[in-house]
């Protein structure tokens, strides 16, 4: 049995009463990436479907327009992060791009795969915020990649990697809770709630299954 806790613009907080359900963590903690770009503020832009034309601000609050070849979009960000007149562009316009990153380098809970350019004020290092992201992802339906997608960013960048990458759960068994938190998919940290035997500091992915499983546990994602 599985039902929505709450639901409001994509909601992170989903519980399981798992009374006739083997849970996966990794597949059940998957995440709509929309709610990973809002949680940096990110606001998307719009990408003039004829023209393709990019609408971005420099640093001293000027608007520019950029136009890219329709062939470059079609193809993805792969080609756009490799276009010299796209980079040569950015740059004339007081802006630099970050290499292509893709969520299939690294391990995330991101429900699709994903791929994404920044795009810094020049003279920014990679530490700092970036003023863009260009995003896209994979539509397994369809087989292909989506359109990228252009969003000015307005919040704390770092919170993107945090989200791609962290969860926490609450776990409810005999009345009382206990809330874990991972920052790699396969080791879990007890942050709130009394040690146990069975709810023990550290768990692995699958000593954190078995428990859950073996104790029919209700799990609420924060």
């Amino acid at each position: 049995m599985k039902w929505i806790k709450t639901w409001k613009n994509f909601s992170e907080s989903l519980q399981w009463d798992i009374s006739i359900l083997n849970v996966d963590l990794n597949e059940s903690l998957g995440m709509f990436y929309e709610n990973i770009l809002k949680s940096i503020g990110a606001e998307e832009i719009e990408i003039d479907d004829k023209k393709y034309t990019l609408k971005l601000t420099d640093p001293r609050g000027r608007e520019t327009k950029m136009d890219l070849l329709e062939d470059d979009i079609l193809k993805g960000l792969e080609t756009l992060s490799n276009n010299s007149d796209f980079i040569n562009s950015l740059k004339n316009t007081g802006l630099k791009k970050s290499p292509l990153q893709s969520t299939e380098d690294f391990d995330t809970f991101v429900n699709r795969p994903s791929r994404f350019i920044m795009i810094y004020r020049i003279e920014a290092n990679e530490l700092e915020n970036p003023e863009y992201i260009i995003f896209q992802s994979w539509n397994s339906v369809l087989s292909k990649w989506e359109d990228p997608k252009l969003f000015k960013i307005k919040g704390e960048f770092k919170k993107f990697y945090d989200k791609l990458s962290s969860r926490d759960i609450e776990l409810e068994w005999d009345n009382k809770k206990w809330t874990y938190h991972t920052a790699n998919k396969n080791e879990w940290i007890l942050k709130n709630g009394d040690e146990t035997d069975m709810f023990k500091k550290n768990l692995r992915k699958d000593e954190l299954e078995k428990v859950i499983n073996d104790n029919k546990i209700r799990i609420t994602i924060l």
